[in-house]
């Protein structure tokens, strides 16, 4: 009877792991689960997945610039576009009318009506005491730049406060938001604010007030050393963290978005063991903190091999592109970087920093100033753009006023994309539109409705290909 049972029991285990092995086989069932049926027409299972677009991509591995060409763009742009500017070689010094011009444009004070996180609307007097934190009396008749590194995820803001501003009593957008800016991003100090919380600093594309507390001074030479180190880990996941650290706190669990980039520690400057764990399995990278003085100490931390990171840039292909902008898909939509998230033009951005590429922040520079291939669309019908965009390669920005998407390609008889946005609308049986909120990065059709009642594509004004004009 026992004998009976066993092989019962024996072809009862090797039937469930026949199952098993068939369903390892099939992948961890990710592919093939759908769990709802999304109302984003046109989209199937089957395009969320970033090999889908790939394979229907031409010449998807073709690099397009080497790291001598990508060094030409970059400087090109530079010379383009004025947000974008030469940390490395930037003014040593600006004449108290020039800081002021430039803070006052910064920090001009709204002519419509903004309101606070409990709806109230701000007054005069609310602008006026901000106006006074600008410190403008304060300058000097020439003012030295000095320099900086930023130590953890943090904010540029319009003005210099930590109060969030909206334009209406329902919007989630703050208005005084203007970008974020990660760990270990190069900056140049202009100015202090009247209460001594907030720097006037200018990253590699913006220029606006970053906490005091978020950032590390530096000598020039030594900041650059640091930046320019020949061996560096560039993070390409969508967010990596460094190692838990039980003795240092300032390096324990710090946040890295895609495009930082961080120098690779040598070896005679890593020890046996990192504040009590060993460096094996692990990326040694530096990372700057903040000494109680204000100043840069930088210390080392680990990165588990295991993270999405790779040594040196990615190559600067069509697939990389379309593959580093799918491991954004889901991510919450934050207007200038709020939520811990990412907007439209900041999602193109980090794709592309990790290639070593570097755009301007905001979509209009992106779009209409940036150098590279510009496809002009303004004027044409549907017809001639649907024409352009057959002649246009997946991962080319295209651009509409006040938003940039990533192309994706053509497949059958419809154009697709993927971005980071806020809605759409479909028409409904009866007539009118309803209104879907998507406020993510996800996969389009550029046939959706953008508007009540314009596509996407009707509302393109052109694309832009970052790359060297042939």
């Amino acid at each position: 009877m026992r004998l009976k049972e066993n092989a019962i029991c024996l072809i009862l285990g090797m039937a469930l792991l026949q199952g098993s092995i068939a369903l390892a086989a099939a992948g961890n069932g990710i592919e093939n689960y759908q769990q709802f049926k999304s109302n984003i027409p046109g989209v199937t299972e089957e395009m969320l997945y970033p090999d889908f677009w790939v394979k229907n991509a031409k010449h998807a591995g073709k690099i397009i610039m080497d790291s001598g060409e990508i060094e030409e763009y970059n400087l090109r742009n530079i010379e383009v576009c004025e947000p974008v500017v030469d940390i490395q070689n930037y003014k040593e010094s600006f004449t108290k009318e020039e800081l002021e011009s430039l803070i006052k444009k910064v920090s001009a004070v709204p002519t419509a009506n903004r309101y606070n996180s409990k709806g109230e609307r701000l007054t005069a007097a609310y602008f006026k005491e901000l106006v006074s934190n600008l410190n403008i009396d304060g300058l000097e008749e020439v003012n030295s730049v000095r320099y900086g590194i930023s130590v953890r995820r943090t904010e540029l803001r319009t003005f210099p406060t930590h109060d969030r501003v909206f334009s209406s009593k329902t919007s989630e957008n703050d208005m005084f938001m203007e970008t974020a800016v990660y760990p270990a991003e190069p900056l140049v100090i202009l100015s202090t604010s009247t209460d001594g919380d907030w720097y006037f600093a200018q990253m590699y594309n913006y220029l606006s007030w970053i906490p005091v507390s978020d950032v590390a001074l530096t000598e020039k030479g030594e900041l650059f050393d640091y930046i320019n180190h020949q061996d560096f880990l560039m993070v390409t996941g969508n967010r990596v963290y460094t190692s838990y650290n039980t003795q240092d706190a300032a390096v324990s669990e710090l946040q890295l978005d895609m495009g930082v980039k961080l120098p690779l520690a040598r070896a005679e400057e890593i020890p046996d063991d990192i504040d009590l764990q060993n460096p094996a399995g692990n990326f040694v990278v530096k990372v700057p903190t903040r000494a109680s003085n204000g100043w840069a100490i930088f210390r080392v931390a680990l990165i588990s091999r295991s993270e999405d990171v790779h040594v040196g840039y990615l190559p600067y292909t069509n697939e990389n592109i379309i593959r580093q902008a799918f491991k954004m898909q889901g991510q919450r939509y934050g207007w200038g970087g709020t939520f811990n998230a990412r907007d439209c033009t900041a999602f193109m951005m980090d794709i592309f920093r990790t290639m070593g590429v570097n755009i301007p922040r905001n979509s209009g520079e992106q779009g209409q100033l940036a150098a590279g291939v510009f496809y002009d669309m303004s004027g044409l019908d549907l017809e001639e753009r649907e024409r352009l965009l057959d002649e246009i390669e997946p991962g080319t920005g295209l651009y509409m006023s006040g938003h940039a998407m990533l192309y994706l390609g053509k497949y059958k008889k419809d154009y697709y994309m993927i971005h980071d946005f806020g809605g759409f609308y479909v028409p409904q049986p009866g007539g009118g539109t309803k209104y879907y909120s998507t406020r993510q990065v996800a996969v389009t059709p550029l046939s959706i409705l953008s508007s009540q009642s314009q596509t996407f594509l009707e509302r393109l004004y052109g694309a832009r290909r970052f790359m060297l004009e042939e």
